[in-house]
């Protein structure tokens, strides 16, 4: 982790919290305005928030990093 993401991870230790960097790719959102049909969909960004959220306190998930398969 860099910078601002380490001080937030160290106070969040204080407390017992964890911290976890999600960096996705190109995700296909409305804010395109044309479908971008091989790019991330919103769903696999939720299955890997979910992924780091239900790790047991013994593990900590720092970063996921999700990038288009194409």
């Amino acid at each position: 982790m860099h910078g601002y993401a380490d001080n937030m991870a160290q106070e969040m230790r204080e407390w017992g919290g964890r911290c976890t960097i999600v960096a996705p790719g190109m995700v296909d959102t409305p804010f395109f305005s044309e479908p971008k049909r091989d790019k991330l969909k919103p769903e696999d960004i939720v299955e890997a928030v979910m992924f780091a959220l239900h790790k047991p306190e013994r593990a900590n998930v720092p970063e996921v990093t999700l990038m288009p398969a194409g």
